[in-house]
């Protein structure tokens, strides 16, 4: 810091008159420059700092001029910092979110945000809704789309419902005059889905759309919910459907009973520490090094193995749809289950392509996929 900025630092207070005009000439000291900026204000120009020194009887040379202009914008950022200083010594930092040391409270005015509180709850809702059902579900036929949200309080009009049109402006060109589909899709959840469902972790549950769930009373450390969810059909189909959902550790499972979804949560955890004890490499493997892993194998993978693997059958359903397999041909190749893998990887279908290569007496540990035929007939 410069000896004029200590001297400014050290003023407490400008004086109450001008400094003693001295004999014309005399170069001014650091000290009558830090009085000379206190007293004269702000200078805006070079003319008027040259007027300053030349009315207090100093020298008026370049060198003099470009001084007092430092210290008067010393002393300018002195006083426009004096609240930041204060709070940086007091606590030693400035609190998060507030003003920057170098700004002043009325660059950045604090401005409410629009609208009532009510309004502003209620946008945001509708937003959380969006955000999962653009997430898990499809959308965006080539006409556009659009998804409506609605909040009830009557549990028996939470539902999915899509539609779809045509409209003839889309296309242009040689193709104008053509139909393009368009799919709407209006969404009714509980006006509180937001603490029921999303915050209880139950919005996206096996690539499916929870809209509505009851939590019912646990059976031991499995959490029990009465549920109702969306699972992605063919196309832009969406059904939903009514059932139980449970919970234990990182597993959940779709029932259409409680016997049921508690014999099948406790079932896929279960399956879920079999292969983690027996291959965990294969457990642990990214994505694309799973299917690089088992691609070029001739095997199938069947509804079957996902059942006994853990999944629900809701889930299965959803994700056949979701990558475009049909459920209804009960089984298809590993080449088709490891391309939709890689489209929606989930943990679910992993287990089922393991436990399928085990059905086919496939060894999982393996660093490179042999010939099944061969290691077979041999």
């Amino acid at each position: 810091m410069s000896q004029i900025h200590a001297t400014l630092l050290q003023t407490t207070a400008p004086s109450q008159a001008n400094p003693t005009p001295r004999k014309r000439g005399q170069k001014p000291s650091p000290a009558e420059l830090a009085r000379l900026a206190h007293v004269a204000g702000a200078f805006t120009t070079k003319t008027a700092a040259h007027r300053a020194l030349q009315d207090a009887g100093f020298i008026c040379t370049c060198a003099a001029v470009e001084e007092l202009l430092s210290a008067d914008r010393f002393a300018a950022q002195q006083r426009r910092t004096r609240v930041q200083r204060r709070v940086i010594q007091r606590i030693g930092h400035m609190p998060a979110g507030s003003l920057s040391p170098h700004t002043t409270p009325q660059q950045q005015p604090v401005l409410l945000p629009l609208g009532t509180p009510a309004t502003r709850l209620h946008s945001l809702r509708i937003r959380a809704v969006k955000a999962e059902a653009h997430a898990l579900l499809r959308h965006g036929a080539a006409g556009g789309h659009t998804i409506q949200v609605a909040l009830t309080n009557d549990p028996s009009k939470v539902g999915y419902t899509v539609s779809m049109s045509r409209n003839f402006d889309t296309y242009g060109g040689a193709y104008k005059g053509w139909a393009a589909t368009e799919d709407h899709h209006v969404v009714v959840v509980p006006a509180d889905w937001r603490l029921r469902v999303q915050r209880n972790s139950l919005a996206d549950l096996g690539g499916m759309l929870t809209l509505d769930a009851h939590a019912l009373l646990s059976d031991g450390d499995v959490r029990l919910y009465a549920a109702t969810w969306a699972r992605q059909a063919r196309g832009f189909k969406v059904e939903v459907e009514h059932g139980f959902i449970a919970l234990l550790n990182d597993e959940h499972f779709h029932g259409d009973s409680v016997e049921s979804t508690l014999r099948g949560i406790r079932r896929k955890v279960k399956a879920a520490l079999f292969p983690k004890q027996r291959t965990p490499t294969a457990m642990q493997l990214s994505v694309e090094a799973f299917v690089q892993r088992f691609q070029g194998i001739e095997a199938t993978v069947s509804v079957t193995d996902a059942h006994v693997s853990g999944a629900c059958d809701y889930g299965i359903r959803a994700w056949c749809c979701a990558v475009g397999i049909d459920y209804d041909d009960r089984e298809v190749s590993l080449e088709r289950v490891l391309q939709g893998f890689r489209v929606r990887p989930q943990i679910e279908v992993r287990r089922a392509v393991l436990y399928a290569l085990r059905r086919h007496k496939y060894p999982t540990g393996a660093r490179r996929a042999p010939n099944l035929v061969c290691d077979t007939a041999s």
